[in-house]
C-alpha cells in the first residue's frame, strides 16, 4: 500500500485523479482565464503541462501537478464539509462570485474610464479607492483583495511591472484571480532582479531608454498598471476600449 500524502488524501475522498479534475473544472476554468493570455518564458524548457487551458507554459512543472492539485483541494473540500466548517454549496458560491462580480472586466473598466478621462486618471493615481468609488462597479470593490489597491501609471518614458516578492498578494476585485506563473519563485525572483530580461522572455521589448519600475504588491499594498491607451483609438467608445485591457497589461507583462 502507498504511504504517499497525496495518495492517501485521495483515498480519503475515494476519488480519482480524472474524477478531480472533472469535478474541479469549474474552478480550473477559474485561474486559466486569469492566464491564458500570456505563456511566459522564465526559464526552462518548453513543456505541455496539464493545465486547464492545456497551453504551453516555460515552467518545469510535473505535467500531472493539476490532477495532484485537484485531488488535495477535493479532500480538503470534503473534510471541512465533513466537520461541518462548510456546505456544499460553499466553494461554489465564492467562485461564481469571482466570476460574476470580481475580476478583470472591473480594472478594464476602471483603465477604459482612465483613457477617456484625464481628470479621473489623475484621482486614480492619487487616491485609486475614491476614484474606483465613483463608478459603477459591483459592491465590494475595496473589499477582500482590494482594501489597499493603488494604480500606477505607463508613459512613453516609464513602464511599469507588478510583482510579488513575499507571496502571491494581487488586487483580485480589478485583475481576478492571480495566474500560477505570478505566484512562481522564479518570476518573483527575476523579475524583482531583471525586470527588462524578464519581460523581453514575455515578448515585450522595451526600449532602453525607457524606465521600468517594479511595484511590490503585499498586504499593505496591491498595485495595478493603466497601461498606455493603444494608439489609433480615437474615437472609439468606453466600452469598446475596454474590450481592449487585458490582465497582462495591468500587470505590466503586456501592452494594451
Amino acid at each position: 500500500m502507498s504511504t504517499h500524502p497525496e495518495n492517501s488524501l485521495q483515498d480519503s475522498v475515494n476519488i480519482t485523479k480524472d474524477d478531480a479534475i472533472t469535478r474541479l473544472s469549474r474552478r480550473k476554468l477559474l485561474l486559466a482565464s486569469s492566464a491564458a493570455a500570456v505563456a511566459p518564458a522564465i526559464g526552462g524548457g518548453l513543456v505541455k503541462t496539464a493545465n486547464a487551458q492545456q497551453q504551453p507554459q516555460r515552467f518545469e512543472y510535473p505535467v500531472d501537478r493539476e490532477a495532484r492539485s485537484a485531488a488535495r483541494a477535493l479532500a480538503l473540500e470534503a473534510l471541512l464539509i465533513e466537520k461541518g466548517v462548510i456546505t456544499g454549496d460553499t466553494v461554489d458560491t465564492v467562485l461564481s462570485f469571482f466570476e460574476t462580480q470580481m475580476g478583470p472586466f472591473n480594472g478594464a473598466k476602471v483603465v477604459a474610464r482612465a483613457w477617456v478621462d484625464p481628470a479621473f486618471k489623475q484621482e486614480l493615481v492619487k487616491d485609486t479607492p475614491a476614484a474606483i468609488a465613483k463608478l459603477d462597479l459591483p459592491k465590494g470593490m475595496a473589499g477582500a483583495e482590494g482594501e489597499h489597491m493603488r494604480a500606477v501609471a505607463n508613459s512613453p518614458t516609464v513602464h511599469n511591472l507588478i510583482i510579488c516578492t513575499l507571496c502571491s498578494c494581487y488586487p483580485w476585485p480589478v485583475l481576478g484571480l492571480p495566474p500560477y506563473w505570478y505566484k512562481d519563485p522564479t518570476f518573483r525572483a527575476r523579475a524583482a532582479r531583471e525586470p527588462r530580461a524578464v519581460l523581453n522572455e514575455f515578448g515585450l521589448n522595451i526600449a532602453p531608454s525607457v524606465e521600468i519600475k517594479t511595484w511590490d504588491s503585499s498586504a499593505q499594498i496591491r498595485w495595478f498598471v493603466i497601461p498606455e491607451r493603444p494608439s489609433g483609438t480615437d474615437g472609439i467608445s468606453e466600452a469598446e476600449l475596454a474590450k481592449l485591457v487585458t490582465p497582462e497589461g495591468m500587470m505590466g507583462v503586456a501592452r494594451a
